[in-house]
């Protein structure tokens, strides 16, 4: 998020005042982020069987698995962030129906609840920022809704699948539902993404 100010100077230092995250092992501010790099805590589980059910998935290989080789190579393990946040996310707060809201990427939801949570560390409100120049550059590449969406049974699908399965809505979504009217972009630029997300909104401050 960067507030357009068309006076200033590309010599004048960029001041961070807002931070907001998510990470697995419940690490949901920075504050959280913070305590677990000081404990250089692994965050790390076993795989939570409501996100994959790794013994039922791979059970007819392990059973021809006379040797035990597959069972000792299976990933049992990863880094997972909680379902905490879903149950957060409040689809009313953002005019959201609650179909349309099941069909926006997961991805977007949280990026949705975590701009809420930015504003309120930066010292600002909902109201304060609605309506002004500010813009939105969003670094994103992962399409695994994309492609979640294009698996589905048709009858399965609601006619927001569609352009909710689109990376533009990344940037586009919080600049409609906050009324920004800054610069709006949702770059993909493979593993630099948020490095130049972060790269354009400085220069866009300047």
């Amino acid at each position: 998020m960067a507030t357009i100010n068309n006076n200033s100077t590309s010599l004048e230092p960029i001041a961070l005042i807002g931070m907001s995250c998510e990470f697995a092992g419940d690490i949901h501010s920075p504050n959280d982020l913070w305590d677990a790099l000081k404990e250089s805590r692994d965050v790390g589980s076993e795989t939570p069987i409501d996100r994959f059910d790794l013994e039922s998935f791979t059970a007819h290989m392990i059973n021809m698995d006379n040797n035990g080789q597959l069972r000792q190579k299976l990933l049992r393990a990863g880094y997972f962030m909680s379902n905490r946040q879903w149950d957060m996310f409040e689809s009313s707060f953002f005019d959201l129906s609650d179909a349309e809201a099941g069909s926006v990427d997961p991805c977007h939801r949280l990026l949705m609840l975590k701009f809420v949570h930015l504003l309120d560390d930066a010292g600002y409100s909902v109201d304060k920022i609605n309506g002004t120049k500010t813009s939105v550059h969003i670094g994103q590449f992962s399409t695994d809704h994309a492609i979640a969406t294009t698996r589905m049974k048709p009858e399965h699908r609601s006619r927001f699948h569609g352009p909710n399965s689109l990376l533009y809505n990344a940037s586009t979504r919080l600049s409609y539902h906050f009324n920004l009217h800054g610069p709006n972009v949702s770059l993909d630029v493979a593993c630099s993404s948020s490095l130049e997300a972060l790269h354009m909104g400085v220069q866009c401050l300047r």
